[in-house]
């Protein structure tokens, strides 16, 4: 029989091709990629629901996030979820001062607008503890604080301390600030930025701030620290701040009765509503407007500036006016601002002082000065020079009289004073010495009393007027000479008088005579009254 010529099973299955061993592994891998992605998948699913609930930058969450920040009610304009990075672009945000349960009112006026407000976060920072956002831009705010204050309040909250904005950058900003008197335009800040690192709730935070200063127009640049951001009682206007200002390219010219530049370095300390100040200020081309003469002037000061009221008090302010020490007080106070300096010791020359009132080329006279003088300037509508109200105390010596027409007749003054006739200026120029007195100005009209001066050869004691807007002299009194009458005259008057010699005559001296000083500023000449 013949042998069966059939393959087997076994050998037929040995025929088969087979899969090679690194394609069963692919198989597998590919299989645990798809299991894990799907899970993956589900994962996220889950927390995309779950994250959904609580995102915390939709249009309600951050109404309600603004209004409990400030008390005040909120609306929004456009807005927008960003999420990548996290975060949220929001238009025409608006708070008004009123309570966030009261109904809107056609005609309240916003305390803050902002035209766009974008927020950038991290999604490691919202899961982090605290939480964290990485920064705040709002660009082109409107602040608006009406008279007496926008005193917002931080209502508490559980989680408040739970968030940590690392940069707040505000840009492009308006800050008005209303006056007390009606229809008067508000006081206008222009902030082109601001910068607050690491803003939250209980910090004190660093800011630096560059804007525009109204008045005197300035360049402002502010760098310190500001917060907590609130005190138990929630008052904004309780918070910490401190830090440093540099005041540059500021201009006078503003301020009606002055021009000139300046510029100041101020150190700060104190609250929202009460700051203590120190610093320093340099003008070098200082004036009073009406007299175009310009001075440099330079101070130091120390003092306390109210924000709520715009007071401020400078109990010690030492200036350098010219060659002119001055140690004052000063005050700024009031609705509309009165200006008030009390200078307690004044040393210096009298040219830098005549100047300040006088628009003559040059000043009547030259020398030094000891003074004290108290200075008011109402909030009047009238010229400088009407307005300023004056009263103190002066002791100049030896001066000079710049005027050739005035020289001229002290010294003919002085050489008749001493019996000696008319030399017709072959002596050399006298000098006025110890020349004291009082005076207080009002009207525009200075009034001197107890004047006495000296010049060799005679010495007097004089009452009279300056006025300052026509620049009129008038003084009157007595004067004590070395020479009789009769010898202080010349010609055939002279001989005549010698009768009147006994009636003039005092003890131990000359002749004792009643005497005028009349004339313009610059112009004046002594008679005998």
């Amino acid at each position: 029989m013949a042998m069966d010529r059939h393959p087997t099973y076994e050998a037929m299955q040995a025929t088969l091709p087979t899969e090679a061993p690194h394609q069963q592994l692919s198989w597998l891998k590919k299989r645990a990629v798809i299991s894990s992605l799907a899970i993956l998948l589900a994962c996220l699913g889950a927390l995309v629901f779950v994250f959904a609930a609580k995102w915390p930058f939709t249009r309600t969450a951050m109404i309600k996030r603004l209004e409990r920040a400030s008390s005040a009610r909120v609306e929004i304009g456009s807005f927008s979820s960003t999420y990548f990075p996290p975060g949220c672009v929001a238009s025409d945000v608006i708070f008004h001062a009123a309570p966030p349960e009261s109904k809107p009112h056609r005609d309240s006026t916003p305390v803050i607008s902002i035209k766009k407000v974008v927020i950038e976060s991290s999604y490691h920072g919202l899961f982090s503890s605290p939480k964290r956002i990485q920064r705040i831009i709002a660009d082109g705010a409107h602040i608006h604080v009406p008279s007496g204050g926008a005193n917002l309040q931080s209502r508490r909250n559980g989680d408040e301390t739970s968030l940590i904005i690392q940069a707040f950058h505000i840009q492009n900003a308006v800050v008005e600030v209303d006056g007390n008197d009606q229809g008067k335009e508000p006081l206008t800040f222009f902030v082109r930025e601001a910068l607050f690192r690491d803003l939250a709730s209980g910090r004190v935070v660093p800011f630096t701030m560059s804007l525009r200063n109204p008045l005197p127009p300035a360049d402002l640049k502010i760098q310190g620290w500001i917060g907590p951001w609130r005190d138990e009682r929630g008052s904004v206007r309780s918070t910490a701040i401190s830090g440093s200002a540099q005041l540059q390219h500021g201009n006078l010219s503003v301020f009606k009765s002055l021009a000139g530049s300046l510029s100041a370095q101020v150190n700060f300390s104190g609250t929202l509503a009460r700051l203590q100040v120190s610093g320093e200020t340099q003008s070098p081309d200082f004036q009073v407007r009406e007299s175009r003469h310009r001075v440099p002037l330079t101070t130091k000061f120390r003092g306390i500036v109210d924000l709520n009221s715009g007071d401020v008090l400078l109990p010690s302010l030492r200036a350098l006016l010219g060659k002119t020490r001055l140690n004052a007080a000063a005050e700024i106070t009031g609705f509309p601002k009165r200006v008030k300096l009390d200078v307690e010791q004044g040393e210096g020359q009298v040219q830098d002082l005549i100047l300040l009132f006088s628009s003559a080329p040059r000043p009547v006279m030259t020398g030094p000065i000891r003074f004290q003088t108290s200075i008011v300037l109402p909030p009047e509508k009238r010229p400088f020079k009407q307005r300023v109200q004056l009263t103190g105390a002066f002791n100049i010596g030896p001066a000079r009289f710049t005027s050739p027409v005035t020289r001229s007749h002290v010294d003919q003054l002085s050489e008749r004073a001493r019996g000696e006739k008319d030399k017709n200026g072959a002596q050399d120029e006298q000098v006025l010495s110890d020349l004291k007195g009082r005076v207080s100005l009002q009207d525009g009209v200075s009034h001197f009393s107890s004047v006495s001066f000296f010049v060799p050869g005679a010495s007097a004691m004089m009452h009279g007027t300056y006025n300052l807007m026509d620049k009129r002299v008038s003084f009157h009194g007595k004067m004590r000479m070395e020479a009789t009458v009769s010898k202080a005259t010349t010609g055939a008057k002279s001989f005549f008088l010698k009768l009147l010699d006994p009636f003039f005559k005092k003890k131990n001296a000359g002749a004792e005579v009643p005497v005028s000083m009349q004339g313009t500023y610059g112009h004046t000449h002594f008679l005998p009254d």
